[in-house]
């Protein structure tokens, strides 16, 4: 018998082959059918939950406050470069500072699912409110299968450094009652800043504040870093050291304020730098005189402060008394809402000396016990000179025409 020809017997074994390779792959579709194995889905996908945001939230936050980076991440992972800039920004910004409680929390905002208003909150150390905001962003928050997931990052540009995320490398100074933060690169004058406090706080005495409690001090190292902060503000461009309310989720205000300095103003100020912290030191423990009345003079504020700031020559003012008082008369300026607005700088010195000459004029004739009844009265008068005479006659026992006539000859005895 002739066996078949070579080719033949080629493609009779590959045809064998092909066969074998069909029962294989047969068997390979059907075989998990026969053990009745399920199929493996995709995890679902959804909105967070306020819950289940809060939850996670409050995991990242006691990671956060506790330094542990490693938890914090896990507690809070991030899909997506946004997001997980977001979600860095928050540790990196704030676990530096000295936190004696923090939190961050979840609000929903309207009309978009699983999207998140978080605002980190909390108080820093002893000094100031227990809901400080310190940061703020807008996250999208779904949950991959049984794990939150910051999806997405929504934070308008103007809210990004506000509040204490202006400081990318914070570093914290605290002695004499003062806790200074700034950015590292603004370490040398944090701590010029901090050391001032010793020489400024018996200062305050003059008024008979015992600056127990401590305040937060802002150190900021140019004009845009601290408008970022504040979210725009001050709105007067020459003021590079001021007081300011601290934000809060509470709407009322806070007993004492923060200060704020602009970093650069510091150099060269030498000896003057303890008496500008004594002056703002002074606002932040006198805005609570007036929390309750029905205005808060500009005059009596800088007033208090520049007469426990010290160091001034009042010949100015003298020369303003001499000639009749027209530039700034007194009740006029009592009444003014912004020394600064429209004025020159040398106008708004010569207010400020005028407004510390009234604080050193009623301690020197009625004492430091009546200081702050008759700066009170004034406050909740309507600020006119019949306002300004019931004030006078109720705490001082005096009309304002006589207390204005003596005003009047102690600053034209004044050095």
């Amino acid at each position: 018998m002739e066996r078949p020809p070579r080719s033949v017997r080629l493609w009779l074994v590959l045809a064998v082959l092909a066969s074998a390779g069909l029962v294989l792959a047969g068997l390979a579709a059907f075989l998990p059918l026969a053990f009745d194995e399920p199929k493996v889905l995709a995890p679902v996908t959804r909105a967070a939950t306020p819950a289940e945001a809060q939850a996670a939230l409050q995991g990242a936050a006691a990671a956060l406050r506790a330094g542990d980076r490693a938890a914090y991440d896990a507690a809070l992972p991030a899909t997506g470069r946004a997001a997980r800039k977001a979600v860095a920004d928050f540790y990196s910004h704030l676990s530096p500072l000295p936190w004696a409680r923090l939190a961050l929390l979840a609000q929903p905002v309207p009309g978009h699912p699983g999207r998140y208003d978080v605002r980190a909150v909390g108080q820093l150390g002893r000094v100031g409110p227990a809901d400080r905001l310190a940061g703020e962003r807008i996250l999208t928050l779904r949950l991959l299968g049984s794990r939150l997931v910051v999806a997405g990052d929504h934070t308008p540009e103007a809210v990004r450094s506000q509040y204490l995320m202006a400081f990318h490398d914070p570093i914290v100074e605290r002695r004499a009652g003062l806790l200074v933060i700034a950015d590292r690169r603004q370490r040398e004058r944090a701590r010029a800043l901090a050391d001032a406090g010793a020489s400024a706080r018996p200062r305050l005495s003059l008024l008979g504040i015992d600056p127990e409690v401590p305040v937060l001090v802002t150190l900021y190292g140019d004009m845009g870093e601290l408008r970022a902060a504040l979210g725009g503000g001050p709105d007067e461009a020459r003021i590079r050291f001021f007081s300011n309310a601290s934000p809060r989720v509470k709407e009322t205000p806070w007993r004492l304020r923060d200060i704020g300095v602009l970093g650069p103003m510091l150099d060269g100020t030498g000896s003057w730098m303890p008496r500008m912290l004594a002056h703002e030191m002074t606002h932040a423990y006198t805005v609570q005189w007036f929390a309750d009345t029905a205005h808060a003079p500009t005059l009596l504020l800088e007033g208090l402060a520049t007469a426990v700031e010290g160091g001034r020559d009042f010949g100015p003012l003298r020369e303003e008394v001499a000639t009749g008082n027209q530039l700034w008369p007194l009740l006029d300026a009592l009444a003014t809402g912004s020394l600064w607005m429209g004025n020159s700088t040398e106008h708004v010195r010569l207010a400020y000396l005028e407004a510390s000459s009234l604080v050193l004029f009623v301690l020197d004739r009625w004492g430091l016990r009546e200081l702050r009844p008759f700066f009170v009265a004034l406050a909740d008068s309507d600020l006119s000179e019949e306002g300004a005479d019931a004030a006078a006659r109720r705490t001082l026992g005096v009309s304002w025409s006589e207390f204005y006539a003596a005003w009047k000859d102690y600053v034209l005895a004044l050095p």
